[in-house]
């Protein structure tokens, strides 16, 4: 009797048991077809509108959108991760109104939408010549069904997670960058069985250059395939503190980026070795984020319908960030655009737990936020101030995350180690 009664209030105390959460999966090919090439482009390199990276017709390797939904009691975090350098305001918006046409079972408040910035995928943004009409509506129906699939095939999972290292540098020169690897690993609880692998890393998809001519999700591809292969279930790759982080690597060929892929994959699948539990319930907040937007170079393109992002009458954008844990563990934050590391890596010190998920290019695609005491600094290198918005972006972004993440330490009444957030 009384080891019935250890074994029943162990079963009923969350934080000695698995996270009480589930998990479903569901993934689609977006390759365009024969008759949407011709009106489509490559985006991610050149200025805007000069690249002439139109009408390919090539494909190395399927371009995807990957759907992620996890759930815990009523608390829902959804992701849609395309392959596509990023995404544009309208098309987020979108596929958000059409989940919502499709069920009303699906919390689209807390629908995160990502690119993985390969630099081998579709222009989604319109900035290097755009995507097809037809192409445009098919990937946001497609995208909407996907996640409504997956929140279908949902499953309660055992939760696990772990840390490694891969070889990455900062390309404008600062000996900080975020090198780290992040995955959670969500197993079926009944069999065991792998349902998904998320994996945060934080290095440009930019093995292949501006000279590739051919569809590519770049060394994300490889990685996916080997992670898979050798583990089973589907991963997901979300970029991270990218802005300037990359693979040193001089050889820019469809063999390099598989090489480097399975570099991080098998670094990946070395690290489950020392995963860990994640006990507790899923929790998601929400951070607000209005600015002004400076760049004259993106306020004309957007004036002429290039550029895809949504300003108001005083010419800012508005975007959610998501804040999330599971339990004290886990934190994941999605931040609206590519994070340099000087901005990214003291944002994530100070998130919650041992494993931190840092989840860039999220919800928008509004370019490089850039300290400011670092704009404009890095001699023979403007880059990233080419394509940021404005030069206190990361200053402010920063202060409101900030604020955030000290509500978010301060003790609560849940004995969680954080605080309830919006849901």
């Amino acid at each position: 009797m009384k080891t019935f009664c250890i074994i029943f209030i162990f079963l009923l105390t969350p934080q000695l048991s698995f996270a009480a959460i589930k998990v479903g999966v569901w993934k689609e090919n977006i390759t365009p077809t024969s008759s949407e090439l011709a009106d489509s482009c490559m985006g991610g390199y050149g200025l805007p509108l000069t690249n002439p990276r139109c009408g390919v017709t090539e494909t190395h390797d399927y371009l995807s959108v990957r759907a992620l939904y996890m759930a815990s009691q009523k608390t829902q975090l959804s992701m849609l991760v395309f392959d596509t350098t990023g995404i544009g305001d309208s098309i987020i918006h979108d596929i958000r109104q059409r989940v919502n046409e499709l069920t009303d079972r699906l919390d689209t408040r807390n629908l995160v939408i990502v690119a993985t910035h390969t630099h081998a995928g579709l222009d989604y943004q319109g900035i290097w010549g755009g995507v097809d009409k037809e192409y445009r509506n098919r990937i946001v129906d497609m995208a909407a069904r996907s996640i409504i699939q997956a929140q279908s095939t949902a499953k309660v999972v055992k939760t696990f997670a772990a840390q490694t290292r891969v070889p990455v540098s900062n390309r404008r020169g600062w000996d900080v960058v975020d090198d780290s690897v992040t995955t959670l690993f969500f197993n079926n609880r009944k069999t065991n069985q792998p349902i998904a692998t998320l994996v945060n890393l934080s290095a440009h998809p930019t093995i292949l250059d501006g000279n590739n001519m051919q569809y590519s999700s770049d060394y994300i591809d490889s990685l996916r395939t080997n992670i898979e292969r050798n583990r089973g279930g589907m991963t997901i790759f979300v970029n991270g503190i990218l802005g300037d982080a990359q693979f040193n690597t001089s050889d820019r060929t469809f063999e390099k980026a598989e090489e480097v892929g399975n570099l991080a994959a098998n670094a990946i699948l070395e690290s489950e070795k020392e995963k860990k539990k994640v006990r507790g319930s899923l929790d998601v907040s929400t951070i607000s984020f209005n600015h002004a937007v400076t760049n004259t170079a993106m306020l004309q393109l957007q004036q002429n319908g290039v550029l895809d992002i949504n300003l108001d009458d005083k010419k800012q954008v508005s975007v959610d960030l998501k804040y999330a844990h599971i339990g004290k563990d886990v934190s994941l934050l999605t931040f609206p655009g590519e994070a340099l590391s000087r901005l990214g890596l003291p944002i994530k010190h100070e998130m919650d737990g041992k494993y931190k998920l840092f989840v860039g290019l999220a919800n928008a695609s509004y370019g490089y936020f850039i300290p400011s005491d670092e704009f404009g600094k890095i001699p023979g290198r403007n880059t990233e101030e080419m394509f940021s918005m404005d030069k206190y972006a990361a200053d402010e972004i920063k202060q409101a995350i900030d604020l955030k993440l000290k509500k978010s330490n301060e003790p609560s009444s849940l004995g969680d180690g954080y605080s309830k957030g919006d849901h």
